[in-house]
């Protein structure tokens, strides 16, 4: 076969793996947010300002714009953002007292 020729099959699978990491990998991280959200939230180890931030994030994730990358940074950005919570915040381990 000559270079630079498209063969049908490797562009078939080259679209279900774009989709399975572009469209699942990002649903699956929004569910994964408004679990951990609600977890929180019935805990209230974490501000609700932060909760109710992440059940936004992870709306987006999951109804909202799937066809383009920048929807793909939404959940790494999310990551970060609990981390350097949790780093300079720490975890209140006692239900009931997270900071408001």
């Amino acid at each position: 076969a000559a270079q630079g020729v498209a063969r049908p099959d490797l562009m078939a699978g080259a679209r279900v793996a774009y989709e399975l990491t572009n469209v699942y990998a990002v649903r699956m991280a929004g569910v994964f947010m408004f679990s951990l959200a609600t977890l929180c939230l019935r805990t209230k180890t974490l501000p609700r300002a932060l909760v109710f931030a992440t059940y936004a994030l992870a709306s987006v994730l999951l109804l909202g714009i799937t066809q383009t990358l920048w929807a793909s940074l939404l959940f790494p950005l999310w990551v970060l953002t609990l981390s350097l919570y949790l780093l300079l915040y720490g975890l209140d381990l006692q239900p009931g007292r997270a900071a408001d």
